[in-house]
């Protein structure tokens, strides 16, 4: 997301309220509730910043707050309007990042301040939050950046929440939950393994990689291509990112409705600290994991090898999507012009399969025509957007365009979320249990019932922590993870009442002997 310069303004918007739904809607629902006493005089103001998909469930828990004021600072006029159609009393507010003049401003007369915007612009914001004392929430990892403020947000005085969407954030709380249960009943975690994964429907995932983009597709390509660190069976393991796609587990048994494959998550390492399990030599596992279908990982390895990934910008300009596959697979000046069977032959030479797996190269075919890369008499193209005509763009970035066009979801459509974690663990008396915590929750796109499973389970644990910020309930300073009970089982608590509800099982065996990172076998 680029931010324009706009002119900062205040527009007071008095939309009318529409009528209301039959008992079940999220506008009944939102509006019988009474959270708190109406003798509450003073407001909190709480700016947020952004006005993406997953920003309208936290604008509608945060105006059921009587005690909270709501003001939305957007580059995005049309996309902040949209946001407030049905509610009263929120402001709107322009927003430029990069003038500080202008982000100062807006910061300086609030309370809690709660970034939406792209992660790389949140130590920014984190920098006026500081500089005018006001506390601050994300749902981003903490980067590098954020983390050296941490001693300057506690000389502020102020808090900096980060880590509360989903992934990461709820899987934080349902984790933390249970090991420090564990720890005080004088159990020991032997052993931590968590997926998550943000997904189609299984009967909205009949396109090329079995997977649907509600917003950038950079992130999941350029996640593909990261090594990743993990501890499995008392051993260390490494992949590096080149090989991550082509060494995926195969098969990740959650839930038998779905067919899972998965991909180790970066740095697994790490999380022995966050959740206090240390030292890591005493553990079994210690691997988070991203869920994808099954098939996701050796196509999207199949891309690697022919070339869409590659992240070095290149000046160049593409007449078609099939021009852009021939740039790829022939380079800027090809002998002679390509045709079908020599575009064929060259992609069986840059996949080099075996014989016995050429399928996968009829799969590949198959999904190129598919995104409008190779042609197809048989498919009629509509609508279909252009490559870019200027600039200089990475064959990641300028296929990104692509697939976020071919692969977007459409009104009536339902996503899934599905947060899965599994526990080894040494009862005090010895004895050994395998516990999980599950949590599968799907949503609809172009709804006004009900949120997409990402927007809610970003969007909901966010509102509730800038509810607990803003009312003065969490009193830890710095920059932080919800990792700590009172920060975690409040917002469990409330989560599960607005519908999120994750379950505890005792299972008889977990899946940790059975998890292998070969991959399909069919690469050389």
């Amino acid at each position: 997301m680029i931010f324009s310069h706009l002119n900062f303004g205040i527009w007071y918007l008095n939309p009318k309220s529409s009528k209301m739904k039959q008992s079940g809607s999220i506008v009944n629902r939102i509006n019988r509730r009474s959270i708190i006493n109406s003798t509450i005089t003073k407001r909190k103001n709480v700016l947020l910043l952004g006005s993406g998909f997953v920003s309208k469930p936290l604008v509608d828990y945060l105006v059921r707050q009587k005690d909270l004021k709501l003001i939305i600072a957007s580059n995005s006029r049309a996309d902040a309007i949209s946001l407030i159609r049905n509610h009263k009393e929120i402001d709107i507010v322009d927003l430029d990042v990069m003038n500080q003049e202008n982000l100062n401003k807006i910061i300086q007369g609030s309370d809690v301040v709660v970034s939406l915007i792209p992660a790389n612009l949140h130590p920014i914001v984190a920098e006026a939050c500081i500089k005018h004392k006001k506390n601050m929430v994300t749902a981003s990892y903490i980067s590098s950046a954020m983390r050296e403020l941490d001693n300057r947000a506690k000389q502020a005085g102020i808090t900096i929440l980060n880590e509360i969407g989903v992934d990461p954030g709820i899987d934080h709380l349902s984790a933390m939950k249970i090991i420090d249960d564990i720890k005080a009943k004088g159990g020991e975690v032997t052993s931590f393994i968590s997926w998550c994964g943000g997904l189609p429907a299984p009967e909205a995932s009949k396109v090329p990689l079995k997977y649907k983009f509600s917003w950038s597709p950079r992130g999941v390509l350029i996640a593909a291509l990261n090594d990743a660190h993990f501890w499995m069976n008392g051993k260390k393991h490494k992949i590096l990112g080149g090989e991550l796609l082509k060494s995926h587990f195969p098969t990740v048994p959650i839930d038998s409705k779905y067919e899972f494959e998965g991909l180790a998550n970066r740095d697994s390492l790490s999380y022995i600290d966050t959740y206090g399990l240390a030292p890591l030599e005493t553990k079994n596992a210690m691997l988070r994991g991203t869920l994808r279908y099954k098939g996701f990982s050796d196509l999207m390895y199949s891309f690697l090898k022919l070339g869409l990934l590659k992240t070095d910008p290149e000046n160049v300009q593409h007449n078609s999507w099939p021009d852009f596959l021939d740039y790829v697979l022939f380079g800027p000046s090809p002998t002679t012009k390509p045709v079908m069977e020599s575009r064929i032959h060259k992609i069986k030479e840059k996949l080099d399969l075996s014989e016995k797996n050429q399928l996968m190269v009829d799969n590949v075919v198959e999904a190129l025509k598919n995104l409008s890369l190779l042609e197809d008499p048989n498919q009629t193209t509509t609508n279909l957007i252009n490559p870019p005509k200027i600039g200089s763009l990475s064959p990641l970035d300028t296929f990104c365009i692509l697939l976020q066009d071919k692969l977007k979801y459409y009104p009536g459509e339902k996503d899934l979320l599905v947060l899965y974690h599994e526990f080894e663990i040494k009862l005090k008396n010895g004895d050994k249990v395998t516990k999980t915590s599950k949590l599968i929750t799907d949503g609809i796109f172009g709804s006004t019932e009900t949120y997409t499973a990402m927007a809610k389970t970003v969007g909901l644990p966010a509102a509730i922590a800038t509810e607990m910020i803003a009312r003065g309930e969490i009193h830890d300073k710095g920059v932080l993870a919800p990792t700590l009970p009172n920060i975690y089982n409040p917002i469990l608590e409330k989560l599960d009442y607005e519908g999120i509800k994750i379950e505890e099982s005792i299972i008889e065996k977990g899946m940790r002997e059975n998890l292998k990172w070969s991959g399909s076998g069919i690469w050389n």
